[in-house]
Formats: structure tokens, sequence, C-alpha cells
């Protein structure tokens, strides 16, 4: 992979995309009666260097969700993070950055199987898509 032409300016754009975006899971989750907890978690990327980025702890009951972010950029995406089931580490859902709009990939309920998670039916990242998904993690991790 080639290098950044600024991969600090890269790195720091990264940053605040993602702040954004766990500040607004966060607050959505904590409204739908989840606990939250935000961390740092290292990455160190070929392209960028080593860095810290934002991530976020989800809580209820024994249901802990990872909200971690991925990649600053993939084919088609303008960013990726992963939703894993804690602690077996499951990827259960991304988002995926396109043109500036989060979209939740998710296997829903009585949708056709799919080979990888950015084949699942997406929707836009709201707090309904959310919690759907919140919902049916918690149903399926019982």
């Amino acid at each position: 992979m080639a290098v950044a032409s600024n991969p600090d300016q890269i790195r720091e754009q990264w940053r605040a995309r993602l702040t954004d975006l766990i500040g607004q899971i966060q607050n959505w989750a904590n409204n739908l009666g989840w606990a939250t907890r935000q961390i740092d978690v290292s990455v160190d990327d070929s392209e960028l260097g080593r860095y810290s980025l934002p991530a976020l702890l989800i809580q209820e009951g024994g249901i802990r969700i990872l909200v971690e972010p991925v990649t600053h950029s993939a084919p088609g995406a303008d960013g990726v993070v992963d939703l894993y089931l804690m602690p077996g580490y499951d990827d259960i859902a991304s988002l995926y950055s396109i043109e500036g709009d989060w979209k939740l990939h998710y296997m829903f309920p009585g949708t056709s199987a799919v080979a990888t998670i950015r084949d699942a039916e997406s929707k836009s990242l709201t707090c309904d898509s959310l919690r759907e998904v919140l919902d049916e993690m918690k149903k399926n991790a019982v």
C-alpha cells in the first residue's frame, strides 16, 4: 500500500469523523438504555503509521458490544467501523462511510445469506437502525 501524501491530515480527519460517529452512537445507545464507555484503541496502519482512535463499549446486562474503527479507507468507502459481540469478538455488523453517510450493514432477519457482512443489506445509520441491530444482538446472544 502506498504511503499517504499527507498522513497527519488524513489521520486527523479520520479521528474527527470517528469522534462524531462514536459520540452519536453513544448518545443513541444511552437513550436506548445501554451503558456506554468511550475508550481509545491503538491502530498500526501501514499507510498512516501508529496512532490511537476512539472506540465505544456498549453494554446491557451481560451483553457487551465493541464499536471499533477498522480503516479510514476501503474500496468504495471512506471509512469502516465494526461492531463486535464480546467477548468472542464476533463481527456482527459493520458501518461503511460512503460519501459522508454512515451505512449500517447487518444480516437482518429474513434476508438472504451473503458471503460477507459488506454484502448484507444496508440501512442508513439512525437511532432506529441501531436499535434494530442491538435488539437482534440481544435476542441472538441469549
